[in-house]
């Protein structure tokens, strides 16, 4: 046995030495060993100066505040494992200029996780990763929320922070102040010319995906069991998302209220171009609320166990542009909320069509429109705001939408699964088919698919795109 290890160890150091000696970049730096620190646990000026690698299979260990500068490029090689620190609330922050290479695979996805043992995992345990660019936002360059030194914003939409593929990140997310937190995954004026697809972030502490500003597309992206906001868009981001799933834990919302989609232009809701003017299609929007008829308010009274501060899957507000198509829009106490709050003008927009909701079904709400948001601290909801806005907006002639209960969608699973999410559509379905792209202008560049969710029926496996690189119980997983 002793020799076995001996051996077991000299294989890995000649590993270790020929993965240095033959890269050609004398500029590399590739990291080897079993279990790695990045990071010196502090939140001021630690760098990664040089193109780093990490490498398979090793693990690394992420300590405090770890910078991606301007003109360096850290590569994470596919399963690689990230663990962030609790107490030093690790975080990964991508600057300007700086480039991060994270191309996980269906088999070997790369994992950000906390470094907290299985079974004592909880949202907020480390910080996030935050990517930032130099793309346009509504703001001007601005430094980032989450009490980072970085900046973002610049005047290239094609700018490119590098790749994103097949990750997960799991129990992120922190408050660093009210209003200023890092959330799972934290983009800040993202270009075009950055991939993002497969990303799952579970478990967040405040926001599982927000976007300030930046013109990045992505596709295939999971919201899971997060605290605030699935996604959330603001100061003037207007990429194309395709294919994404949120689904909520019942007894798990924010401080504040608890959305699936949060949007505004900017904080001050000021009619400030560009617009969020970003469009999603293929959605599948699972809110905290199975039963809606044994759920009368927002109390959580009447025996009901879903967190009190849960409020709308859609909350349009401060002059956002935002447009959502051919999507499944499910169980939250409120489906949509379109508000004109701080002066701003954003049902207007909805009625010019320059915020869009189209054919899209809305399922087993509590309340299916509002015209404003009721969550505040101890409140239940407001009975006199009978969303009727709203109600003619979604209901219009040419929006396509539908209202239906859960069960007339016809899912082959339980699509509030927690374990095993079923979303995807049966035969007899009405989400089979009936996707509409007439909209060319606003959807060109999506895929024509001819089905509404995120999913397709799911024949042979052959529509589950979260097959292999995903997990639903990673409190359980010994990493």
């Amino acid at each position: 046995m002793k020799q076995l290890r001996l051996m077991s160890y000299m294989l890995m150091v000649c590993a270790a030495l020929c993965s240095v000696s033959c890269n050609d970049d004398d500029d590399e730096k590739v990291i080897t060993g079993e279990v790695l620190d990045l990071g010196d646990g502090s939140k001021e000026n630690y760098e990664i100066k040089t193109n780093t690698t990490l490498t398979y299979p090793n693990t690394y260990n992420l300590r405090g505040f770890v910078y991606v500068p301007s003109g360096v490029t850290l590569t994470i090689e596919p399963g690689v494992i990230l663990k962030g620190e609790k107490s030093t609330q690790g975080t990964l922050i991508v600057e300007r200029g700086g480039k991060i290479n994270a191309q996980g695979t269906k088999e070997r996805p790369i994992v950000f996780t906390s470094a907290q043992a299985a079974g004592s995992r909880k949202p907020g345990d480390w910080g996030g990763i935050i990517l930032l660019g130099k793309a346009p936002n509504n703001m001007g360059e601005q430094t980032i929320e989450g009490g980072v030194r970085s900046k973002h914003g610049g005047t290239d939409p094609n700018d490119n922070s590098g790749v994103l593929s097949y990750v997960r990140v799991e129990f992120a997310g922190i408050e660093y102040s009210t209003d200023n937190e890092i959330n799972g995954i934290t983009f800040g004026s993202i270009g075009a010319g950055t991939k993002l697809d497969h990303l799952q972030v579970s478990y967040s502490g405040d926001d599982s995906f927000e976007w300030f500003g930046g013109t990045v597309d992505a596709k295939y992206l999971i919201a899971y069991r997060g605290w605030d906001d699935d996604f959330d868009t603001d100061n003037g981001f207007s990429g194309k998302i395709q294919y994404a799933l949120g689904l909520r834990d019942p007894q798990t919302g924010d401080k504040s209220a608890s959305n699936g989609f949060e949007s505004d232009n900017n904080a001050a809701g000021s009619a400030t171009e560009p617009y969020t003017g970003a469009v999603f299609a293929n959605v599948s929007l699972f809110g905290p609320v199975a039963n809606p008829t044994s759920y009368t308010d927002a109390a959580g009274v009447n025996g009901s166990t879903v967190d009190a501060r849960f409020q709308a899957a859609l909350h349009l507000r401060r002059n956002t542009q935002l447009s959502i198509f051919n999507s499944v829009i499910a169980a939250f106490p409120i489906g949509i909320i379109i508000e004109n709050d701080k002066g701003s003008t954003t049902q207007q927009w909805a009625a010019d069509g320059k915020l869009n909701i189209a054919n899209c079904y809305l399922a087993g709400t509590i309340k299916d429109f509002q015209n404003a948001q009721y969550w505040k601290e101890s409140s239940v909801f407001n009975p006199d705001d009978a969303g009727s806005f709203v109600d003619t907006y979604f209901n219009r002639t040419d929006g396509g939408n539908h209202i239906a209960t859960i069960a007339d969608l016809k899912f082959a699973g339980d699509p509030l699964s927690l374990a095993s999410p079923g979303a995807f559509p049966a035969s007899g379905s009405p989400l089979a088919s009936g996707a509409s792209w007439t909209n060319a202008k606003v959807l060109s560049g999506f895929d024509k698919v001819n089905y509404i969710g995120a999913f397709g029926p799911n024949e042979n496996n052959s529509n589950n795109w979260m097959s292999g690189w995903c997990n639903f119980d990673p409190q359980n997983t010994v990493y």
